[in-house]
């Protein structure tokens, strides 16, 4: 069955099963995370249009060499520095776009192949990425998530911080060694996997490319040439990716207040400011001709005023199946409340004498399932509440487990969109994942382990 239609059958089942009334299950497919997603591709559509994705993708080829190792350092560098202090799924967005036109130049120099031979399974359906490409797409997701596990400044640990009433600084100390960890792991992992440096077809076929290095170098040399300078719809396009960078960076950060803070009881979440920047690129002119007045330089010709994005590009590009799939992750999240799933937990908990140590092993294994099925931030909003009212040896390591999203295109947004762009089959992520996922957990859980008493309580 297609991805698309099996993320409706949460709408289907769970009311028939009496969990949920259907009413506030389809409003849990429109959660801010959703609408955060298509605020991204509304970027990803811009990136396209204008080529600000080729323009960097052709100068991040130039320092990297055509080196796809080298790439993927640079592409974990810029993801976790992005993630960190603005958002995962954002910067994941973004830096998707930049590998996404990198590796067209790399398959077109002879380089990289960009796409595997195998037939898709879906008529019409685009095809498969090449190993090497997998695992430049999924470098994006993961260190997304790495680069937020680490952060002060965006959540899930903002909401964990809040609902426990912990010291942020403390909550960072558990978390970012194991990041640290995380990301040495999953470099070399992908490239044991998806590099070829366990040999086989993917070496080979690597080795056979590097001989054609020359040649893309000079490749590159003249695709530069044929970009030329930036113009008014790049340098408008990237304005704009800025700016919504700013305002979703300053909007409620946990160390200082944000203007969020100011807006009175209403409270804006992460779509309105995403959204906000998405509607511009649709508004915004692509040239001199809508603002010709307002600036120095007449337009070189008269003619008609195209936005930065059109709808049509938007549509094409949108990953709609794997969107709604993330919706029916979130819906089972939400399920989990009138399911009295989560206090059926808890309750079980404070009946069972295994002792803290198990206790404090359930609550890490029980976070690291959950994340893995569905988003962490949204695992956050709706499980914590009812979870903190558990021991804290279970409900601590359940919150700093919540990082481990990495086995499924639905264990984060970023994931989600980086699957939809690249057409990344799930069975990759468990590939990709499971090494990262069982380092991170183990890191995670010692972390917590050894500095719980260091965390301040409210």
């Amino acid at each position: 069955m297609a991805r698309g239609a099996a993320a409706f059958i949460y709408i289907t089942l769970i009311p028939v099963c009496g969990i949920e009334s259907s009413k506030p299950l389809s409003i849990s497919y429109y959660a801010d995370i959703i609408f955060l997603c298509y605020a991204a591709v509304f970027m990803g559509g811009a990136m396209d249009t204008s080529k600000v994705s080729e323009r960097i993708g052709t100068f991040m080829l130039g320092i990297s060499n055509g080196n796809i190792k080298m790439l993927q350092i640079f592409l974990t560098i810029l993801v976790m520095f992005n993630a960190a202090l603005v958002n995962p799924t954002l910067a994941a967005a973004f830096w998707m776009k930049v590998a996404q036109a990198a590796m067209v130049e790399l398959d077109k120099g002879g380089v990289v192949k960009l796409y595997s031979d195998e037939k898709p399974y879906e008529v019409g359906s685009k095809p498969y990425p090449s190993f090497p490409a997998a695992g430049i797409f999924i470098t994006c997701g993961y260190a997304a998530s790495l680069g937020a596990m680490m952060s002060p400044l965006v959540n899930p640990n903002g909401i964990i911080a809040s609902k426990y009433g912990i010291d942020i600084s403390g909550l960072v100390m558990i978390t970012a060694g194991p990041a640290i960890i995380g990301v040495i792991v999953m470099i070399v992992w992908i490239n044991l996997i998806f590099f070829g440096m366990l040999g086989g077809k993917t070496k080979a076929d690597l080795l056979e490319g590097a001989a054609n290095k020359p040649a893309f170098k000079q490749a590159l040399v003249d695709k530069k040439a044929s970009l030329g300078s930036w113009d008014t719809h790049a340098k408008a396009t990237l304005s704009l990716i800025i700016l919504m960078f700013i305002l979703m960076a300053t909007r409620k950060p946990n160390i200082v207040p944000g203007w969020d803070d100011f807006t009175g009881s209403v409270t804006c979440g992460i779509t309105v400011p995403a959204i906000f920047v998405g509607i511009l690129f649709f508004a915004v002119a692509a040239n001199y001709l809508f603002c010709r007045y307002y600036v120095c330089r007449e337009p070189e010709k008269q003619g008609t005023a195209p936005s930065l994005v059109g709808w049509k590009t938007v549509n094409n590009i949108c990953p709609w199946a794997d969107i709604f799939m993330l919706g029916a992750a979130v819906s089972g999240i939400v399920s989990g409340v009138p399911s009295q799933y989560y206090a059926t937990v808890v309750k079980a908990l404070k009946t069972d004498d295994g002792g803290p140590f198990l206790h404090f092993l359930y609550g890490a294994l029980y976070g690291t399932l959950l994340t893995i099925l569905a988003p962490a931030t949204t695992v956050a909003q709706i499980a914590i509440p009812v979870v903190s009212e558990a021991s804290r040896n279970f409900s601590l390591p359940f919150a700093t487990a919540l990082h481990n999203s990495f086995l499924l295109p639905t264990s984060s947004a970023a994931n989600t969109l980086v699957s939809g762009w690249g057409n990344v089959r799930p069975y990759l992520y468990l590939i990709a994942g499971i090494v990262p996922t069982i380092i991170v957990f183990l890191t995670v859980f010692g972390m917590t382990s050894l500095l719980r008493p260091s965390i301040y309580y409210t």
